[in-house]
């Protein structure tokens, strides 16, 4: 197993586009948090009821923009295998199929938790620099920034686990990023209009529970936005799904040919 693992952070580190990925991430971080919410709507979000909440009105941008490339991430893991004819090679060194897609998937939690760690730090000081370019002054925060890293990190992880597990099954580049992509929204969303309220109960749309951020009252207290799931809860029902799905594409993996 040590030998798989050593094999797939070597595989994951050693490419471009393990950096240049995140790089173009928080770049992103930076113009969405620094500029647009720090910078342009600062003194209007530190002001009124929901100033207490201004960091934490900022989980969503930050979990959505790290937890898509952190998924690309995850998929050219497994894609690049199959795309460049090396998964022969990851096969041969290893006496189990299922300790390559083990080691895939630990060394993907690991990179994931790196990544998200660096971006929220970012995050949180790309909207403190806004700020003080704006001439706003931060008020007591009300939202812990431990529920706000363990939000988004878990939230990220399921993305990336996601992608992964697409990965296995489609075995194709462009056709697990076209369903990556696809499925989370356009599917849903149309799957939605069938369900209605049932909706709630399909993967992606619970795990978005997971980044629900607070709605202040009036009174400047938290008053939770009614959400369907909350985010434990959210996180337990995407993880059945992905433990149905990864027990599928561990199956496939070991029956089908490896071209």
């Amino acid at each position: 197993m040590i030998p798989a693992l050593k094999s797939e952070f070597r595989k994951l580190l050693t490419v471009r586009s393990s950096y240049v990925i995140p790089a173009i991430a928080y770049a992103l971080i930076i113009f969405v948090l620094l500029y647009v919410m720090g910078y342009r709507n600062g003194l209007a979000n530190t002001t009124g009821p929901g100033a207490s909440f201004f960091l934490a009105n900022s989980i969503i941008q930050t979990a959505n923009i790290l937890s898509i490339f952190g998924a690309i991430v995850a998929l050219l893991l497994m894609t690049h295998e199959y795309r460049y004819n090396t998964i022969m090679y990851s096969l041969t060194i290893t006496n189990r199929r299922l300790k390559v897609l083990a080691s895939k998937m630990v060394a993907v939690i690991v990179y994931v938790f790196v990544f998200v760690a660096v971006g929220v730090a970012i995050a949180l000081a790309s909207q403190l620099v806004g700020l003080h370019f704006s001439g706003a002054i931060l008020p007591h925060q009300e939202f812990s920034l431990v529920n706000y890293f363990a939000q988004t990190l878990s939230f990220c992880e399921a993305w990336a686990l996601a992608s992964l597990l697409f990965a296995a099954l489609l075995r194709n580049q462009v056709a697990a990023i076209a369903v990556l992509f696809i499925v989370p929204n356009t599917v849903e969303g149309l799957l939605g209009l069938l369900l209605k309220e049932n909706v709630k109960y399909l993967p992606f749309t619970a795990l978005s529970n997971v980044v629900t951020p607070p709605v202040a009252s009036e009174a400047g207290r938290s008053l939770l936005e009614k959400a369907p799931w909350t985010a434990p809860q959210a996180i337990l029902l995407f993880l059945a799904y992905l433990v149905a799905g990864w027990i599928i594409g561990g199956v496939l993996f070991l029956k089908r040919d490896a071209n």
